[in-house]
């Protein structure tokens, strides 16, 4: 039973890690920085790295599958992605 409890535990902190991220670019919209801003490309960079090294990990030792762990990763990827379209066509429109 424990071991249910505690994967529930390391996919939900995996989860907010992601929230984490999805966060961190969605306030950068508000200030038009993604797309001339290198540095904070670094930033999302290597979040997004060390997040694929967590999920990485949680593969390894069980917590998810490595087919789960792929689908986390790329829907977060999707929903940045997403993110980074809209303020993309958002500046579009204001030429």
């Amino acid at each position: 039973m424990s071991e249910v409890v505690q994967k529930d535990k390391a996919l939900a902190a995996l989860m907010e890690d992601a929230e984490r991220i999805y966060t961190l670019i969605s306030s950068q919209k508000q200030h038009l920085c993604l797309a001339q801003c290198p540095a904070f490309e670094e930033v999302v960079d290597t979040q997004m790295y060390g997040f694929s090294r967590e999920i990485a990990y949680a593969s390894k030792i069980g917590i998810v599958s490595e087919d789960e762990g792929h689908r986390i990763l790329s829907d977060l990827e999707k929903t940045l992605n997403d993110v980074y379209t809209e303020m993309y066509d958002e500046k579009k429109e204001q030429i």
